[in-house]
């Protein structure tokens, strides 16, 4: 074979490998070995929150320290109407008293935000919702015990964040 016809037949092969990639699109996800899939039946303990301990919860995702964030689906049925808690990193410094504070509770050394969502507690106690923090709960005020049955299901990813 000379020169030119293996020129040639590179430039083929080349220009058709580049046709079949862009007809063929790859999709890429990051972090793919960090999902996770968990399906519970628990029952709820006394909230060991200071200031909670009149209230119950369970604790479907721990919190994280690391700086990692689960992100996913949750899907649930309770005993009694419950509230979905996601926690957050807190930073206190960056409020102000003009601006006030979001719901935020004692945890560790510090403090953790809450996002404390009950609209998806309706006549048979149970919901379904997308969620982004470092921890995910079920929580009641009332002080009465109760079981859930979850799943949840996504990844766990870094925090690019401030």
């Amino acid at each position: 074979m000379d020169q030119k016809t293996f020129v040639t037949l590179s430039a083929i092969f080349v220009f058709t490998s580049l046709m079949v990639l862009s007809m063929n699109p790859i999709t890429v996800y990051a972090n793919t070995t960090n999902k996770f899939v968990i399906q519970n039946t628990a029952s709820s303990t006394q909230d060991p929150t200071p200031g909670h301990e009149s209230h119950q919860i369970v604790i479907a995702l721990p919190p994280r320290d690391d700086g990692k964030i689960y992100g996913g689906t949750v899907t649930y049925s309770a005993s009694k109407a419950v509230e979905v808690v996601v926690f957050h990193p807190y930073n206190a410094s960056a409020t102000n008293e003009e601006h006030g504070e979001p719901l935020n509770v004692p945890f560790g050394d510090g403090k953790v935000g809450i996002s404390l969502m009950t609209q998806h507690t309706g006549e048979y106690n149970a919901g379904s919702l997308n969620f982004a923090g470092s921890a995910l709960a079920f929580h009641t005020r009332s002080g009465e015990p109760f079981s859930v049955v979850y799943t949840t299901a996504g990844y766990l990813m870094n925090a690019t964040g401030p």
